[in-house]
């Protein structure tokens, strides 16, 4: 077995809270602040929601012990995790950060040889703490930010909910993260990572752990197709994410197809019936002419979808310059290269026709192809808010440029409802981690976190927690047949069998269940006539 620091430990000074955190199986917050900062500032503060400490460090530390408490609760670890976190100043639009300190690999119980696990995933893997005295999980957050401190979710404006960001953190060190330097596509020590496992370029067909290091660095960049290929995420998504993916769609000329884009604060929704209208480019007269910075010529956009540059003026402005030149939506073209596009933020309440961001590239195509262009703004209803257009897979968040720290180990903005561990934290997130809220805790599961005890790796098992005894039994009575494993998903027969009982609401349903399942065994040869007459006799007499 290796083992690999990825960070130096730092001392404990105290801890946040005492009770079950030292029992086994806890998730301990070790307090790696100087007096007076971070959880031990002393500022006096009012009680908030949830929330009944009467210092800023006292609220800090408190919705700290809540999310751990989320997290324990939600994994049950087997081992104490420990995490050393502090508050310290981060620089503009980072409000934390958070990894794990040590790696391992080739320790008894994980599921992937020459594979690299994060410390408290594989300490629980193995049933042991894999590297005494070191802590599992770093965690740094902001001390720049103007945080909420309650655990209601409902943070006033101009303040941004603490308990999410945790929860987020937590996850990137519980294993919601590679070890690949996207940037330049190489492994930690050239060894492969069990995020990496399931991480899958739909352009390519490949896992980023069975790319080159040239493939990994062009994978990172290629927006929206790069998905998550573990079973339990997309197995729980139809369940949680809504029907509906923002689009701007190029109706003429035909073979450009749909590209991605950002939404704005201010105007009206896109629709599923949308806008269509022919495009032209906007024209102020005052250099440089196309970002509509200044009022466009009266009617220049009647009917029309204009096109203007990102610049020198805010987002509002332009689109109530086009809107007043009467245009029946605008869309705008980025000025760096940024893919996916980010969203444009501004209020304007008098603004009534639909805008969005595209990016650098595909505005550059849509201006090369301005004879007789036609567009579509609209919500495209025939995917998820969140799954690629290729596999029907969750994306994971590639960016171009990449983003050291965001991409690849975080799931793409484009889910709706927004899922925690985005890039970033929306006002809409939940304390849940768990469908029909949120997909965090089906990719854990996934990576191992809840591994049971036949062969088949938890993001390719479709049964965790299988029933493994040798015969088939339903309730008390023996079905004299094998309980063989079923490929490829880890389900043995009586998953299957105890599937048609958990999942049927009268016993009529129940059996039609057990006769489909049971028929396709026959078919497949997994078991035998007999057999299959034996288990519908004793489904026949299963009424509880």
């Amino acid at each position: 077995m290796r083992r690999f620091l990825l960070a130096a430990a730092i001392a404990a000074t105290t801890l946040l809270g005492t009770p079950a955190a030292m029992a086994q199986g806890s998730i301990i917050i070790v307090n790696g602040d100087a007096p007076n900062e971070g959880f031990n500032d002393p500022t006096p503060v009012a009680p908030v929601a949830g929330n009944p400490f009467t210092t800023r460090g006292g609220q800090r530390q408190f919705v700290f012990l809540f999310g751990a408490d989320i997290w324990e609760s939600r994994l049950q670890p087997t081992n104490d995790i420990r995490v050393t976190a502090r508050f310290e100043p981060l620089g503009p639009n980072v409000l934390g950060s958070a990894g794990a300190v040590t790696a391992s690999r080739n320790f008894p119980g994980a599921e992937y040889p020459d594979t690299w696990y994060h410390a408290a995933l594989a300490d629980r893997l193995a049933g042991t703490d894999l590297v005494p005295g070191f802590f599992d999980i770093r965690a740094l957050f902001s001390s720049d930010f103007n945080f909420y401190y309650g655990t209601d979710n409902n943070e006033p404006p101009g303040t941004v909910d603490l308990l999410p960001v945790v929860l987020h953190e937590l996850g990137h060190g519980l294993g919601f993260a590679n070890f690949v330097t996207e940037a330049t596509g190489s492994l930690l020590l050239g060894g492969a990572d069990i995020y990496s496992q399931y991480t899958l370029d739909v352009t390519t067909k490949k896992n980023w752990n069975s790319m080159t290091n040239a493939e990994r660095q062009a994978s990172a960049i290629n927006v929206r197709k790069v998905s998550w290929d573990g079973v339990h995420v997309n197995k729980n998504v139809p369940a949680v994410l809504h029907r509906g993916d923002p689009a701007l769609r190029v109706v003429n000329p035909g073979g450009l197809g749909s590209f991605a884009v950002g939404l704005a604060t201010f105007g009206p929704a896109l629709t599923a019936t949308g806008v269509a209208a022919p495009a032209v480019l906007a024209d102020d007269g005052v250099a440089p002419t196309g970002d509509a910075c200044e009022p466009l010529p009266a009617g220049s956009g009647t009917g029309k979808i204009l096109i203007v540059d990102r610049g020198l003026c805010a987002f509002a402005l332009k689109v109530k310059n086009a809107q007043d030149a009467g245009a029946k939506g605008v869309v705008v073209v980025d000025n760096v290269q940024a893919a996916p596009p980010p969203g444009m933020a501004g209020v304007d309440p008098t603004i009534v026709i639909p805008s969005v961001r595209v990016s650098l590239n595909d505005g550059n195509t849509l201006k090369a192809n301005l004879t007789d262009l036609r567009l579509k703004l609209f919500i495209d209803t025939g995917i998820l808010a969140g799954m690629d257009r290729v596999k029907r897979l969750m994306m994971v968040a590639a960016l171009n440029p990449v983003v050291a720290g965001s991409s690849i180990s975080h799931f793409d903005t484009a889910a709706f409802p927004n899922q925690l561990m985005e890039p970033a934290i929306n006002a809409d997130l939940t304390s849940s981690v768990d469908p029909p809220q949120d997909l965090t805790s089906s990719l854990m599961t996934d990576l191992g976190w809840f591994t049971d005890a036949d062969s088949t790796p938890d993001g390719r098992d479709a049964c965790i927690g299988s029933d493994l005894r040798p015969g088939v039994f339903i309730g008390t009575c023996n079905a004299n047949t094998n309980n063989i494993m079923l490929p490829p998903g880890g389900c043995t027969l009586s998953d299957e069998l105890n599937w048609c009982d958990a999942n049927t609401t009268n016993h009529d349903a129940y059996m039609q269940c057990v006769r489909s399942h049971t028929a396709n065994w026959v078919r497949d040869w997994f078991i035998t006539s007999t057999n299959r007459q034996s288990i519908l006799a004793c489904a026949a007499g299963n009424t509880d």
